[in-house]
This record gives C-alpha cells, sequence and structure tokens, in this order.
C-alpha cells in the first residue's frame, strides 16, 4: 500500500491503523459519549430557558432531543403567542439552552 509520501507500508490493508482509530481515541469517544448521553437523560423532564436569534427567549419543559441532536422535543412551550403543549424545535435555531437545577452525583 502507498501512502502520502509514495512510500510502502508493511501493513497489509486490513491492518491499517489510522489516526482517528487508535484504542486510546476509541476509548475517549466512548467515555465522552457515555457522559453526554448520562447528561441528556438528566435533564429530561426539566425546566429549560432556550435563547434563540431574533432576541426570541421560550420556556418549556425538555423532553430530548433526536440522535443527531438536529431538534429538540419540548413540553409544554411557552412562546411570544402563546402556548403550544408539544413542539420541536430545531437546534440551528437555538443558540444555548438554560436549564437551572442541576446537580453531581460524587
Amino acid at each position: 500500500m502507498m501512502t502520502e509520501n509514495n512510500e510502502e507500508t508493511n501493513l497489509p490493508e486490513n491492518e491499517l491503523e489510522y489516526e482517528f482509530s487508535t484504542p486510546d481515541k476509541q476509548e475517549a469517544r466512548a467515555f465522552l459519549r457515555e457522559r453526554f448521553l448520562r447528561v441528556m437523560t438528566g435533564v429530561i423532564g426539566k425546566h429549560a430557558t432556550f435563547h434563540m436569534y431574533e432576541n426570541t427567549k421560550v420556556d418549556a419543559e425538555f423532553r430530548g432531543c433526536d440522535v443527531d441532536c438536529l431538534e429538540i422535543f419540548a413540553r409544554n412551550l411557552e412562546t411570544p403567542l402563546g402556548k403550544v403543549p408539544e413542539a420541536i424545535l430545531r437546534a440551528t435555531d437555538v443558540i444555548c439552552i438554560e436549564i437551572n437545577g442541576i446537580t453531581t452525583q460524587s
């Protein structure tokens, strides 16, 4: 197999080790993914304030997000135009989410 520098490598193609797939990096990604999932499940049901573009703030109960975090699920969304029982917010419309009362476990 040829590398970028046109040097021959001694590893068979199925044993190539890519920089992003080293055991240390895989372990770090698994740790961060687990931490992210624990945070997400820990804030489900909490009151949240969503700061959005156009200087808009809306309040709702945080219910979760999709696998890609592109959609945020909310319940009892209070908007300037009224209350919506169930809503999906596009993550691209949200600048930040403010959730108070989060505690850490020791």
